[in-house]
């Protein structure tokens, strides 16, 4: 079901050129860069746009809905790192908190001084990547793999983004200062999904058969040399359905995404409720890496003769910042955008100037750079769509 609050005049926006976004994202879908997309586009809380377009499930022939329940891959930090943020906001724990503090094993091989800041902006000097089975057997048993190995700090100048490591060892930490009392699906079920209203929001489906039904699978397009193997997407599809991983596990709803963003839109509360503190929402949309390049692009866009980018990382969020480099948020949104995107292009922003709220949520994944570059387009896109700033 489309929900919406407002027509995009009213707030706005160019119906035309919002036309032209659509057809955008039509085109890719006919031309098998992806299978099927959910967009949801907001202005002041006010939902001018909610539409799916091509398919949930191609090869079955399934057409995308709005109530489509699709895996967000990496936006799972993001809302990893919000029921992190409660724990700091009740005082059990802080941004200089030392992992070791709560899991002693973590000290291991010198990893002692790594703290939860350095956990959540990427910089704990974890790898980049590790097997994929290695996320097959759950978080524990993960994380005692991650105690257990060396640091692998990264190159001068650089942010080796932590495909899994980071966010596990993050959900182990919140465990253990709740004493083991909930398993991590209930501590992000009743310290984000309830409160937000994010009724179709789960970190499994393990004992939600009414989300598993509406679920839009996994399916990776490309598996082309220099790629992540074919199969290793299968996999991931497979932990998601049954496995607690806090790095990427998340399934959900362009709207309850929606209501993750606005959330952090508006300073941390949500429909009368203060969720968060607009301290912690303020710490987390401010940049931790500095002018440190991203290391999960460098290679990338190396080889495409182009100049590596900042990863402007706050918590777990992403900055927009200055500069006009290759940004999922896209080159013409305001400096002080943030949000959060996942593998084959799941991306949600705010842009607090212009008061805009975008969802992409896609089915059937691109390669990396490609989803990226595809992500730049359509968030500017968003952005130009803009006619009247002061509207109401």
């Amino acid at each position: 079901m489309s929900r919406l609050d407002a027509s995009p005049q009213d707030m706005g926006f160019d119906d035309e050129k919002l036309a032209l976004l659509l057809g955008s994202v039509q085109r890719e879908i006919d031309d098998g860069v992806s299978d099927g997309s959910v967009l949801l586009i907001a202005r002041r809380g006010k939902i001018v746009l909610h539409q799916a377009l091509g398919f949930a499930n191609r090869k079955e022939r399934r057409l995308a809905s709005t109530d489509d329940v699709v895996p967000v891959m990496s936006l799972t930090k993001q809302l990893t790192a919000a029921a992190v943020f409660r724990y700091i906001d009740r005082g059990q724990l802080s941004l200089t908190t030392r992992i070791a503090e709560v899991v002693p094993e973590f000290a291991q091989h010198g990893k002692g001084g790594v703290t939860v800041r350095d956990a959540l902006s990427h910089q704990a000097g974890l790898p980049m990547q590790h097997p994929v089975e290695d996320w097959r057997e759950g978080n524990a048993s993960y994380v005692a793999k991650i105690c257990a190995m060396r640091p692998e700090p990264a190159p001068p100048g650089v942010v080796n983004y932590h495909a899994g490591a980071a966010h596990a060892i993050l959900g182990e930490v919140m465990r253990r200062v709740d004493a083991g009392q909930r398993s991590l699906t209930r501590i992000l079920a009743e310290e984000i999904f309830v409160p937000a209203g994010m009724s179709d929001t789960a970190l499994t489906l393990m004992g939600r058969s009414d989300l598993a039904r509406r679920l839009a699978p996994i399916n990776m397009l490309l598996d082309a040399e220099g790629t992540i193997p074919q199969r290793d997407i299968e996999q991931i599809a497979e932990i998601s359905a049954t496995t607690e991983f806090l790095a990427g596990d998340a399934s959900s709803t362009a709207y309850d995404i929606f209501r993750f963003a606005e959330m952090f839109r508006c300073g941390g509360a949500l429909e009368g409720r203060q969720i968060l503190s607009p301290a912690i929402v303020d710490a987390a949309m401010t940049i931790q890496t500095g002018d440190k390049v991203s290391g999960l692009y460098k290679a990338a866009v190396e080889s495409q003769a182009e100049t590596p980018f900042p990863a402007n990382i706050g918590l777990s969020f992403y900055v927009r910042g200055t500069g006009v480099f290759l940004a999922s948020m896209g080159t013409l949104s305001s400096p002080r955008t943030f949000g959060g995107s996942g593998f084959g292009g799941q991306l949600f922003w705010v842009d607090p100037d212009r008061e805009i709220t975008f969802v992409h949520l896609v089915v059937g994944y691109p390669q990396l750079y490609t989803s990226r570059k595809r992500s730049q387009r359509l968030s500017d896109q968003v952005v130009t769509a803009l006619k009247h700033p002061s509207a109401r």
